[in-house]
Formats: structure tokens, sequence, C-alpha cells
């Protein structure tokens, strides 16, 4: 009996110890050390590293973790950052890669990144709501590094992106708001990095506005030459909420791979234009341009886009529209601009799931693909659907056969409002563009078609426009997306 007890007290005491014992905490490896030396010549706009520059490395197959290396100007070092700041880079994270390549991106702003485990690659915003840099970056791509023990190392030669142009413009605290156009620079975001090493770039439209960052006296523009050694010259616009600077050069003023100092503002080779000489106050929620955009008076027609393109062309069809998927000719091949609308053959569907942008006016992307904003800029703008409406029933419509004399149907559209009645713009019948042809004529009456930046969320095809009949009322109604349509601007 007492041997028996004995060993009930034994099998107690190993099964209490056995309570306590923990299992063995699982080895998350060994930190590694980072040696990392960049070339000291390529950086593109300074002469020289500052301590707010940082460079962000990507290791090629490597998720959710990366470098940051901030410049010490007493050292003249880059200091490696392991980021997330709570994360570490060991030994098993590189043994667990297959090819030693990394990819490194300067921006000349400060930026956020974060990694998107659905879509396998770092978002790069400079600022948590989504905004995008366009501007210039640096970057090395698919850049061989060496791993020794639990040494990483490797010098970086960061250059810019193939066929970028530098802009520099001296401004005055009241100018720095302002944007810069110019219609054969194409605004470009390095928008992240792929697990893969590779860049990931958004473009918006050639002669979209491009938004400046500080940079000595002044602002720095930057985007990819469109068109390099064209015969074509150059207009450049400045625009601030008050004023539009333009700058005309010849064909040969720009190179890719190059930075420019541009004149001041004050200087005498900038035209200054005051956007209230632009615009008349009928009294209404916004003010009206006095002419068709691409106009220089208001009897003539000025250009034709399509809805959402900036830049009137040769060829006003589904084939050539912007937002077609390449290759197709068909509204459900529209690439940008889409709702959920319930039809699936659309390529904004996969299978059942909506998969479009959602979005259904120009000013959904900051007016990126808004004509008026590109050419204008400041505070100019394509009418709503809704500012359209309020012009139609707000104003007085007067059918002229000759404004002016000058052979130019169209109508005089003077202001209800009180106090404002003496106010009135000519709005000319300017015809449409469809393929190539210019038609100015519907049903045997001399046409004008105006587009709005909304979209008609009925029918994905088509975007609000007013139509303008000889001797009838204006009305509103959905015009096809890639038909040349004139643009009135209206100033915010």
């Amino acid at each position: 009996m007492k041997k028996a007890f004995i060993l009930l007290c034994l099998a107690a005491g190993l099964l209490s110890c056995a309570k306590e014992i923990a299992p063995q905490e699982e080895t998350k490896g060994v930190p590694m050390t980072f040696e990392f030396s960049v070339d000291g010549q390529t950086k593109a706009s300074k002469t020289a590293w500052t301590d707010i520059d940082v460079i962000y490395v990507f290791f090629k197959g490597l998720e959710t973790k990366h470098l940051m290396l901030t410049y010490d100007s007493a050292t003249q070092k880059w200091t490696p950052h392991v980021e997330p700041g709570d994360a570490s880079l060991t030994d098993e994270d590189f043994d667990g890669l297959t090819e030693h390549t990394l990819t490194a991106v300067y921006y000349p702003t400060p930026v956020y990144v974060t990694y998107d485990a659905e879509k396998g690659f770092f978002n790069i915003d400079t600022d948590a709501a989504g905004t995008l840099c366009y501007n210039y970056y640096l970057f090395e791509e698919d850049k061989a590094y060496e791993v020794e023990g639990t040494t990483v190392t490797a010098r970086i030669a960061l250059a810019k992106a193939e066929d970028f142009v530098q802009i520099h413009l001296p401004c005055n605290t009241t100018e720095v708001g302002g944007t810069f156009g110019c219609s054969l620079i194409r605004p470009v975001a390095c928008a992240g990095v792929g697990v893969d090493g590779k860049i990931i770039e958004k473009k918006l439209q050639a002669g979209a506005r491009l938004k400046g960052i500080a940079d000595a006296d002044g602002l720095l523009f930057a985007g990819r030459l469109t068109s390099p050694g064209t015969a074509e010259d150059y207009t450049f616009t400045f625009a601030t909420d008050n004023e539009i600077y333009t700058l005309l050069r010849d064909s040969k003023t720009l190179e890719a791979g190059k930075q420019y100092n541009f004149p001041a503002l004050s200087e005498t080779d900038w035209t200054v234009t005051d956007a209230a000489d632009l615009y008349v106050d009928l009294g209404l929620s916004v003010k009206w341009a006095k002419c068709n955009l691409g106009a220089a008076t208001e009897e003539d027609y000025g250009d034709y886009f399509a809805w959402a393109e900036i830049q009137p062309k040769d060829d006003y069809s589904w084939s050539t529209y912007a937002w077609m998927k390449e290759g197709r000719d068909d509204w459900q091949y529209i690439t940008k601009y889409t709702i959920a609308d319930g039809r699936t053959v659309g390529i904004w569907y996969e299978g059942e799931t909506f998969v479009g942008d959602g979005k259904t006016s120009l000013a959904d992307y900051d007016y990126a693909d808004d004509a008026a904003y590109a050419a204008l800029g400041g505070k100019f703008r394509m009418p709503t659907k809704a500012e359209m409406t309020e012009l139609k029933s707000d104003c007085t419509w007067t059918y002229e056969e000759s404004h002016n004399g000058t052979g130019i149907k169209g109508f005089l559209v003077t202001s209800k409002k009180e106090g404002y009645t003496d106010k009135s713009i000519f709005i000319p019948l300017a015809g449409a563009m469809s393929g190539g042809t210019h038609m100015s004529d519907a049903a045997g009456k001399s046409v004008g078609v105006y587009f709005s930046g909304s979209l008609d969320e009925t029918n994905l095809s088509g975007a609000w426009a007013m139509q303008i009949l000889d001797h009838l009322s204006p009305a509103v109604f959905s015009g096809n997306r890639p038909v040349g349509f004139s643009i009135r601007p209206v100033c915010q």
C-alpha cells in the first residue's frame, strides 16, 4: 500500500510539472544587417542629398516588409530602417528568396508605403487618402545584391524614368498653388512596386495639369515627354485661381532627360491673362466662360472633344476613344467611368462581381480628364449636368441668325436673375464631330452640342450634354462618349 501511494504521488508530480512546462518559442531567425551605398551623382534636381531624403528598397519575392534608407548629411551615409516599424528582416526571410535582386525608388516628396496582400504589391502614396505623386521619381530596378551570412550589401545608382523632362519655375508664395500645363507632357506617378520587383506606373492623359513640388525658390514640375523631336511648337501655361500665364516656345525647347529653368512669371516672356476676363457672372451657381474651349472669340466654334478626353483629334469614334480596351470598338469595353449597372458582358464585371471604378463625374478623378481644366487650370472646369440645367432654366435664350453680323448662328443667353439681367453670353451652333466628319445639321437644322462633366448613369455609353437647335429651346440629353462635342467652361 505504501509503495502504491508513493507511485501515485510521483505520477501527480509528473503531471504537475507537465502543466508548467511551456512549449519552446518558435525561432524567428537572426536579424539581418544592411550595408548600402548610393551613388552621389544620380540625384536629378539637387546638387546633393539632404537630411529629408529617403530611398525605399523592395526585395524581389519578399512580401509585407521593405527598407527605408534615410540620409544623414553629417556622416554622408544612409541608415536602413525596416518597415513596418514593428517588423524585422531576418535570415529566414532571405533563405526563402530564389533571386537576390532589389528595386530602389526615390521620391522628391514624403510618401506612405502600404502592402496590398490581395494584389501582391506595395502601394506608394503621398498621403493616407491614396493621393499619388505625379512628378519625377528616381529608381533602379532588378539590382543584384549580395547576402553573406546575415549581411546584405548593395550599391544603388538611381536614375530618372525614361523620357522624363523637368521644369523649374521660380514662384512667390502667392503662386505656389498653381498648376502647369503643356499638351506634350504626360503626368506619370510611380504608384507602387510589385513583389516581382517591377515598378507600377499610373499615367494621366498628355496635357493634364502638372502639380509642382517645392524646390529651391519655386516649383518643380515633371512628366514624360510624349513626342520628343516633334515639329509642333510648345505652349506652356501656369494657372492660379486668378491668373493664367502663357509661354510659347519652338519645338526644340524640350529634350527628354533634361531639366529646364523657366523664366520667372514676372518676366515679359509670359503673357498674363486675368481669369475674370474669361467669364461672365450671370448670377448663377457658377460663372460661364465667354467663349468655347479653343476659341479666340465668342463666335468661334473652338475645338471638339470626346467625353473625358482633353485633346482634340482627327477621328472621333469608339476605336479611338481614350478609355476603350485596346483592339475593341464597343461601349461595353469602356475602361474608365463605369458603374454597377447589372450587366455582366462588359469588362467592368468578372462574372457577377463588379470590378469597375464606380466613378460618375470628372470630379471623381480630380478633373484629370476635364478638358477645360487641362487647358485653363485654376478654377475652370466643365459644367455639371445640374449647372447646364440651371443655365437652361434661369436664362432667356434668344436665337440669332447672325451674331453681330458675323454670319454665325447661335443663341444669346441672358440671365433672368435680379441684378444680372444685363449679363449674357453667346453660344454658337458649332455642330459636332463624328468619326472624321463635321456634323452641322440635325433634322435640317443647325445644331450645337456641349458636353458636361457628368456621366449618364442610366447609359454607360453616354454622358450628359446640352443640345441646341435653331429656333428651339435647349435640351439636356445623353450624348455618346466618343463623339466630338464643344465645351463651354465654367469657373467656380
